[in-house]
This record gives C-alpha cells, sequence and structure tokens, in this order.
C-alpha cells in the first residue's frame, strides 16, 4: 500500500500529529504495535479502579498547546492542586525539599540552611562561573552540602540507578526548581503548601483516567492499524514492513517509537550510527498499583523517599487528588521502583511494597488491598549522559535527511512531558504539510 505519511507508534505525539495532517486533508497511517493506542498515556480498569501507567497528570507551559487540548477535548478536565512531599527522618515535609525544612530535626534544618548560604556567598564571590556540566557537582554549587547529601544525591541515586557524576544537566529544564534565600528561610520557619515547580497545577480527564485523552484525539481517525509493530524499514526505498508482513510505501515517516529500537529497524544503516544508539540508556520503573478497600488513606498526591530503607523512590495516591479513580469510600495507592537492564525483581517488589504501605500505617494490613495491578515501564526515564548528548541530535539529523521525523519522549529520547509530545507531533505536522507536494 501507499501513504504519504507513515505514523509509527499511536501516543500522543503521532496522534497529535495525524489530527492536524487530518485537519490539512494529508493522507497518513498510524501504526501501533499494542492493541490499544495511547502508548504509556494508557488506564487499566479493574474492579471500579482506575489505574494510570504511573503519574499522568497534564500540566501546561504553552497557552497555545493548553488551548488546542482543550478544544479537543469537550468531556472536560478536572482542574487540580497537586499536595507534594518528602518522607525523610520519619516525618512529612512540603515539596520541593529545598524550599522546605520545617518539620526536620533542627541539626538538618541547620546544616541544609548553612551550606546553602555558604554555598551562595560562595557563587556569588565567583560571580557563579565554572559550575560543572554534571548532576552531582552541580547539586553541591547549587544547594550546598546538606541539601545535597540530605536529598538531592540520595533521591536521584535511587531514581536513576546511575552515576550522578555522569549524569548531565540538560534534563533538568523546570523538573528541578531552584530556591532563593527569603523562600528557604520561609520554609523553614513554617510549613506552607508550595507553589514551586512546573506541576503545582495540573488538568486530569473527568471520567476513565488518562487513556480519555488519546481516546479522544483518536476518536475521529479513521487509518490506525494495532496490533502491529514495525519490523522492517527502507529508508532509501521509503518502504516500511510491519508485523503481518505488509509493505507500506511512504513519503514521510513520523516515528515515535523509542529511538535505539528504530535505528534497529533500519536496513544498511552505517554500523557507527548503530552503534552510537545501542549505547543510548534509560531507566525502567516497575509501577505497583493498589485499590484499596478503606477510604482515603493518606492526602498525598506522590511522596519522595530519599532514604535506603524504602526500596522505593515514589509513592502516592491518585485518589487522593483526583475524582472517580475510585469506588465509593474507597482508594487507591501506589509505588514505583526504578530498575537498569533486561529484568526488574518484581516479587521482591510486591513484597516489599505490602510491607512498607503497612510500616508507614498507609494500610492497617494486606486485608485492605482489593485488587492489584502492576505494570512494567521499560526505558522510563531517558538517561542523559555525556553519549547521549553527543549522538541524539546525529542520529535526529541522519533520519531527517530521509524524510524521517523521530519525535515524543522517546523518540527524542528526552525528559519531556506529555504538552512536548502533543507540540511536536503538531509541529511536525506543519512542516510535512510545507515539504509535501501540492
Amino acid at each position: 500500500m501507499k501513504i504519504q505519511t507513515l505514523i509509527i507508534g499511536g501516543g500522543l505525539a503521532g496522534l497529535a500529529c495525524a489530527k492536524k495532517l487530518q485537519t490539512q486533508s494529508k493522507a497518513y497511517l498510524i501504526v501501533e504495535k499494542e492493541a490499544e493506542i495511547g502508548g504509556l498515556c494508557r488506564s487499566i480498569q479493574s474492579r471500579g479502579f482506575t489505574f494510570d501507567y504511573t503519574g499522568h497528570f497534564l500540566h501546561f507551559k504553552n497557552p497555545k498547546i493548553q488551548q488546542w487540548i482543550l478544544q479537543q477535548f469537550p468531556q472536560g478536565f478536572q482542574t487540580r492542586r497537586r499536595h507534594a512531599v518528602i518522607f525523610s527522618h520519619q516525618t512529612y515535609t512540603e515539596y520541593p525539599y529545598q524550599e522546605n525544612n520545617f518539620g526536620l530535626p533542627f541539626e538538618i534544618i541547620q546544616e541544609n540552611i548553612h551550606e546553602f548560604l555558604n554555598q551562595q556567598l560562595l557563587q556569588t564571590h565567583r560571580h557563579k562561573s565554572g559550575s560543572s556540566g554534571h548532576f552531582e557537582d552541580w547539586c553541591y554549587q547549587n544547594f550546598g552540602r546538606g541539601i545535597a547529601k540530605n536529598f538531592m544525591i540520595p533521591y536521584n541515586r535511587k531514581l536513576w540507578k546511575f552515576p550522578l557524576s555522569q549524569l548531565t544537566t540538560h534534563w533538568m529544564g523546570r523538573f528541578v526548581p531552584q530556591v532563593k534565600i527569603h523562600q528557604m528561610i520561609k520554609g523553614a520557619l513554617g510549613q506552607t503548601q508550595s507553589s514551586t515547580g512546573y506541576n503545582a497545577v495540573f488538568f486530569y480527564p473527568r471520567s476513565n483516567g488518562i487513556s480519555a485523552l488519546p481516546k479522544v484525539l483518536a476518536s475521529n481517525l479513521s487509518n490506525i492499524v494495532t496490533s502491529q509493530a514495525l519490523v522492517h524499514l527502507n529508508v532509501k526505498k521509503k518502504k516500511a514492513v510491519i508485523a503481518n508482513g505488509t509493505e507500506i510505501q511512504y513519503e514521510f515517516l513520523v516515528s515515535s517509537i523509542p529511538l535505539p529500537y528504530l535505528i534497529e529497524k533500519i536496513e544498511g544503516i552505517p554500523d557507527t550510527l548503530k552503534k552510537q544508539a545501542k549505547r543510548l540508556k534509560a531507566t525502567s520503573v516497575f509501577n505497583i498499583n493498589f485499590g484499596l478497600n478503606i477510604p482515603q488513606p493518606i492526602p498525598y498526591s506522590w511522596v519522595y523517599f530519599p532514604e535506603k530503607e524504602f526500596g522505593f523512590h515514589r509513592a502516592g495516591s491518585v485518589s487522593a487528588c483526583v475524582t472517580g479513580v475510585a469506588p465509593r469510600n474507597k482508594s487507591t495507592l501506589y509505588v514505583e521502583y526504578s530498575y537498569r537492564g533486561h529484568q526488574s525483581n518484581r516479587e521482591q517488589f510486591k513484597k516489599d511494597a505490602r510491607r512498607q504501605l503497612q510500616r508507614l500505617h498507609w494500610i492497617r494490613s494486606e486485608k485492605d488491598i482489593e485488587v492489584e495491578v502492576d505494570l512494567d515501564l521499560p526505558h522510563a526515564y531517558v538517561i542523559y549522559d555525556d553519549h547521549r548528548e553527543k549522538t541524539v541530535q546525529h542520529l535526529l539529523a541522519w533520519l531527517e535527511h530521509y524524510k524521517i521525523y523521530s519525535i515524543g519522549r522517546y523518540g527524542r529520547w528526552e525528559y519531556g512531558s506529555m504538552e512536548s509530545a502533543i507540540a511536536q507531533g503538531l509541529e511536525i505536522a506543519e512542516t510535512i504539510h510545507k515539504r509535501s507536494h501540492p
């Protein structure tokens, strides 16, 4: 078959691209390897509970993207405010840690403030020059030894499972809030819920979990094929082969599948590029979801756990901040364990999660658990090391030479949001519109 634009991957980026192409009367075909569209922006329904593939809260930076999404979604969203905290030294402190020390032991507060002020003075004298390009040094240089060793370093070691001395700072953007002296002092004197950070307010569908979003985007898209993965790609002949053996001739190709997987499928790609793609790294997440037969046990959207005694790096409750994900007088909890490599110790994670939730008094016993849904997310967090910095743009440029556009969180191998995936899909559709034949 022939098609002007072949879209590999039916996540938010691919769906947004198709939506835009359709309004421009451009021919497209979406090929998705899973049985349903959405990519990782999906939800599981079980016994009246709704569980997303980890936290999928929609927040906006670009008003135009916000307006476009709200126009596509007539059912409407709930607007919610996060309540995120950190659990350390047997107490909960408000997020972000660097701004809220109230409730911590006095010696920890003193160390955090003293080291932060010292570092700020040092940076002033140095005119803030010579900052390291790697995350571990950046933490010490920007927050001082106290905040670095009491939260930033242990939490991120647990999350990334990768040496922080080799992790660059290019992933951070708005994801790691900075702090000013007056904010830190205020946050040490009293506990206040902070609006610092990119996700203080977010949107969430009124029903059916986050999967409602991709379903709405796909609602009037007719050219979608599911349960078919890309198996082969000849970029010179502009021909793709999918799992059922169908050969598809295209003019443009848009891909949101993981960049290393795309490169692996290409016939005749230079060995140097193949080797570079294989060396791209990521950290995976095992997400355990619990539907509880008890009322809401905690008020927190999510909780960060920096200390080694907890195997998970983050846990929380979606039902604490959005309605409709649990039946009446019931609730949900989730925990997240990161791991590197192809296999996770799932049974150990599950055993540890139940034990620790009882220890935290989030559940009284395992009898409070009505349903459990386990979700594995390979390469959930792309690792920004020096190799990624040198490689990704090179690969993307090579692909674009053949009118192949790799987009989205995994297509561009980046730490992106739902908003950025949709924005990239719309942007590439416009590029194709301009470059296509009349």
